[in-house]
Order: structure tokens, then sequence, then C-alpha cells
């Protein structure tokens, strides 16, 4: 199987297996006033200099993700979430690692994506 199909795979599994999870938790946080939401395109870029970069690297920058779980390789996936003021989910972002802890994946949904500013991606 190719590479690109595996890490599709990969991505569509721990998705499935992390979606039953959006049920829990408590309350979401506020807005925090961040800028305007970037376009698909720009939020991508962004998301692509995270490639190959240490997931300890992207925790520093992003805080503790919402939903982490290791996977079958080794590796782990990070899901980062962002709500709205009415508890709505305006962003979800999901990397996955290697077992090295090197970010290799990513994918994204929502409407209103960006890379975070303090409070948007944390319940603290």
């Amino acid at each position: 199987m190719p590479q690109l199909m595996r890490n599709l795979l990969k991505i569509a599994l721990v998705a499935t297996a992390l979606a039953p999870l959006a049920a829990c938790g408590g309350t979401p946080p506020p807005s925090s006033g961040s800028t305007a939401p970037l376009s698909n395109e720009a939020y991508a870029q962004a998301l692509n200099r995270w490639i190959n970069h240490p997931e300890e690297d992207l925790v520093a920058a992003w805080g503790v993700p919402d939903r982490s779980q290791h996977l079958t390789d080794g590796g782990q996936a990070l899901e980062y979430r962002r709500f709205g003021p009415q508890g709505t989910l305006l962003c979800s972002t999901l990397f996955t690692s290697d077992i090295y802890g090197k970010i290799r994946t990513w994918t994204y949904r929502g409407t209103d994506c960006r890379p975070p500013q303090l409070g948007d991606y944390s319940r603290s």
C-alpha cells in the first residue's frame, strides 16, 4: 500500500476512534477574541510547517491537546479543538506523530480554523 494511503488510513482510523469522545468534556471556553480565520490554504500552510518537527514543539506552541491517543505503530494522535462563545465547535485539528515523536500528518475540519493564540485551544 503506498505511503499516502497508509497515512490517510491512519488519520481515518484515529478520527473514527476519537469521534465517540466528542460528547465528553465540560463546558467549552469562551472565544479569546483572536484575529479573523485564515483561508483554508493559509491554514494548511501553517499546519505544513509542523511536519517533521517534534511533537514537544507543537505542545509548547499550541498547549496540551484536548485529546491524545497512542497509535498501534508507536506514534500518537493529538487533537486540538476550539469552541465559540455558544459552545459550538469552530475547529478541530488532528496531528499524528511517528514512533520518534515527529509530526507526520495533520487534518482539520471547521469553519473558523487558525493557529492558536493564548486561550484559543485550551480548556484551562
